[in-house]
């Protein structure tokens, strides 16, 4: 069997006999890949504690005829921040969720998308609060939704391409963006969306901290909408959104 190397982070696991696990993971190489942990729930066992949920770990790995062993595991970063808090750990499980949900196997994009979700759960791990953990996982919908070729349009209407420049638009995840008032009487669905709001989104998709304080009510506002435009492009109903909803 050839070997070959990545780093990867576990997405969820299986369990296979009485002492293997059956790893989902996204790696930096491949995107999602599915291996076998040998030996992985013995508590004598060396990849045992590596093999735990959002966990980064330097692989190598045996090609295999159906499911590829990993051979060595190197821990890169546990974010050992997400379990010390429900609120972090829920936000990062939801980001893992919609990597799962968009992710492929032999993904172009694969390294991108690694690095911002990297990115994501170690900020969301080093969140000095819940506003800021919530600032990083409307940052990973934005960037994510971008890389995926599902950008958010939020300077100009997707259905006149006029400039937004006041108040009185709302948010279609429907269209994908911003709709100003004329044009949104012919949507299903359409979201009240602020100029605050607004700025969160665009900076969001830029910082990964907010500069200054920052409104919890805006930042729910921004989460709401972001999760019914990812969930309109989603083949399968994600499950997280509903945990959250308890945090908001």
């Amino acid at each position: 069997m050839a070997n070959y190397k990545t780093q990867a982070i576990n997405l969820k696991s299986y369990n296979l006999g009485e002492a293997d696990r059956i790893m989902v993971m996204y790696s930096r190489d491949h995107g999602i890949i599915r291996c076998v942990a040998k030996g992985a729930k013995k508590t004598t066992s060396k990849l045992g504690g590596r093999m735990e949920m959002l966990t980064s770990n330097k692989l190598l790995l045996a090609k295999g005829k159906k499911l590829d062993v990993i051979c060595q595991a190197e821990l890169v970063d546990s974010f050992k921040g997400l379990r010390k808090n429900v609120a972090k750990l829920t936000y990062a499980i939801y980001c893992s969720e919609l990597i799962n949900t968009f992710g492929l196997e032999e993904d172009t994009n694969s390294s991108k998308i690694y690095d911002l979700f990297f990115e994501s759960l170690k900020n969301i791990s080093l969140a000095s609060n819940i506003n800021e953990a919530l600032w990083a996982t409307i940052r990973f919908k934005l960037v994510f939704m971008n890389l995926l070729g599902y950008a958010v349009e939020l300077n100009r209407c997707v259905k006149c391409n006029k400039l937004i420049q006041k108040d009185g638009f709302t948010f279609s995840p429907e269209a994908g963006g911003v709709v100003c008032r004329n044009c949104s009487s012919n949507l299903k669905e359409a979201y009240e969306i602020n100029h605050e709001d607004i700025k969160i989104l665009k900076d969001a998709a830029n910082y990964d901290f907010p500069e200054c304080s920052v409104d919890q009510n805006s930042l729910n506002s921004c989460f709401r909408v972001l999760r019914e435009y990812v969930a309109l492009r989603s083949h399968r109903k994600l499950k997280t959104p509903e945990l959250i909803e308890c945090l908001c």
